[in-house]
């Protein structure tokens, strides 16, 4: 399989095989051959660096861009930030090596400060392959590995041949331990047993399509009409010019009329935008569980291939909005361990749109053991819709104490949907405890809702305010590698036993959880 993979000749995985004398001394680096990424992955650096240098000095090249004098010299500055990646890029690749180990994958890679990244196998929570169109037409794909210590990728490869990169996935998803059959013949992809759970259908994408969130959408497109239209400013100002002037006169009083074919266009966009993102994103989506874990591939522009093995499933999120609710779906995010475990700190996750009521039963009962036992349910106390009435209303009180006629007309309108939001979203926020997991749910409009297993919390804060100890009333917060379950204002006694339970739960265990 890896045979062509390094001008080094043999593989790694005969090496191996052949070294099976259980006397002899651990294999030593250099009975691995050093591999190199596909010559294609310098057009994937070159996009990075270019990108990374626009993003990183934006505001400069704003300013540039009205600066007479500066934009003058555009092309030169722009050849030259091109050349600048180019070397980076060519540097980067020549630099950049990786090796297959028995045990670990080994990175070695920087220019001027040299970086060695070791990964045990043990240790990878998602493998992850991506394929933009400019690979397809090469034939290769883009591979990264997550870690539970970092807040994204741990690493990327930047470019390998398809059969090379599928190859390697397989080996980093089974832990090391998967021996490939057919050494002496080159094979393609690993053959396993999978069983889909999820297609999504051109229905179902479509629905996605429908909703999502269009005001955002609109926006969107409306800033690129007017970053398009600013610099054809003089061709709009002479096509204008030829408008007659009853024309303008004709438009000034029909302006209110033209408001609703306005939003309705406005609408429309954002519909077509959403469409077309859903499609790009999530065209022929599949989610299929195999022995070694869940796999998520789909993608339009990009093609990716998520990985993670079941037991590293750290939490389950489902949302809705309203308008996913009344055509009968949500949609479920699959959260592996993070860098932190804090809810800033990002990680990566498997996004599954568009799911009805039986296909999100079947990702819980893969997922998740059946609950057991009594449930317990856990809300609130009322100081915390007090708290936020008092900081919805501060929001408001300029409008009414110092505003004139209209303002504080919308002050009011304001505030009385502010006040049924906040009563809303009190009676929304309850927390479910089983025997061995937890279920948050929060949320109005949009609900929201979380679960986890008590037994992979890592540690249980709780805390209280001087007002709080008055009431004898606590935060609890359960932190997992995903991120924090939290639940405010509870009795003290109750966020005492529910800490007590989960840190029993995670020291009871001895199953795998990472």
């Amino acid at each position: 399989m890896w045979k062509g993979l390094s001008a080094s000749g043999n593989n790694w995985m005969s090496v191996s095989a052949n070294h099976n004398s259980a006397e002899e001394s651990q294999p030593q680096p250099a009975h691995f051959p050093v591999l190199r990424q596909h010559p294609t992955g310098v057009f994937q650096y070159i996009v990075n660096y270019t990108w990374t240098f626009i993003r990183g000095f934006w505001p400069i090249l704003a300013g540039a861009a009205v600066s007479d004098n500066i934009r003058a010299y555009g092309e030169w500055i722009g050849l030259a930030v091109l050349a600048i990646a180019c070397l980076s890029a060519l540097l980067q690749y020549w630099k950049f090596t990786y090796q297959v180990t028995e045990e670990a994958l080994v990175i070695r890679r920087g220019v001027l400060e040299r970086e060695r990244i070791t990964i045990a196998f043990e240790r990878i929570q998602v493998v992850n392959l991506e394929q933009s169109i400019w690979q397809r037409a090469f034939g290769v794909m883009s591979i990264k590995v997550d870690t539970a210590g970092t807040s994204g990728a741990e690493v990327e490869i930047a470019a390998l041949k398809v059969q090379h990169a599928k190859a390697l996935k397989s080996i980093l998803s089974s832990g090391g331990a998967k021996v490939l059959r057919d050494q002496e013949n080159e094979v393609s992809e690993p053959v396993s047993d999978s069983t889909q759970l999820i297609a999504i259908s051109w229905s179902r994408l479509f629905k996605v399509g429908l909703t999502q969130n269009h005001l955002r959408s609109a926006l969107i497109a409306l800033g690129s009409v007017v970053a398009l239209a600013e610099p054809l400013e003089g061709i709009l100002t002479n096509w204008l010019s030829d408008v007659p002037m009853y024309t303008w006169l004709l438009l000034k009083f029909l302006w209110v009329l033209l408001i609703p074919f306005f939003t309705i266009g406005v609408v429309v966009i954002g519909m077509l935008v959403s469409l077309i993102g859903a499609v790009l994103r999530y065209y022929k989506l599949q989610v299929s569980v195999q022995a070694e874990g869940l796999e998520l591939s789909g993608g339009l522009l990009k093609k990716f291939e998520f990985k993670i093995p079941l037991h590293k499933v750290q939490m389950l999120e489902g949302s809705s909005g309203v308008l996913q609710r009344l055509i009968g779906f949500e949609t479920f995010r699959i959260h592996q361990a993070r860098a932190q475990s804090e809810a800033a700190q990002g990680g990566v996750s498997m996004a599954i749109p568009g799911l009805e009521w039986d296909h999100a039963e079947r990702i819980n009962a893969i997922l998740f053991p059946p609950v057991s036992g009594e449930a317990e349910e856990i809300r609130p106390h009322k100081m915390l819709l007090i708290r936020m009435l008092i900081f919805r209303s501060a929001l408001i009180l300029p409008l009414l104490v110092w505003g004139y006629g209209w303002m504080q007309i919308v002050g009011g309108i304001w505030g009385v949907w502010l006040s049924m939001a906040a009563i809303k979203q009190y009676h929304a926020v309850q927390l479910t405890v089983y025997e061995e997991q937890l279920c948050m749910r929060t949320g109005w409009l949009r609900k929201k809702h979380i679960r986890t297993e008590l037994r992979k919390a890592q540690r249980v804060v709780l805390t209280e305010s001087w007002l709080m100890r008055r009431r004898s009333l606590a935060h609890a917060r359960i932190y997992t590698a995903a991120g924090p379950v939290a639940v405010r204002y509870i009795p003290k006694k109750t966020a005492t036993k529910l800490r007590d339970i989960s840190l029993y739960k995670a020291e009871a265990t001895n199953r795998p959880w990472m």
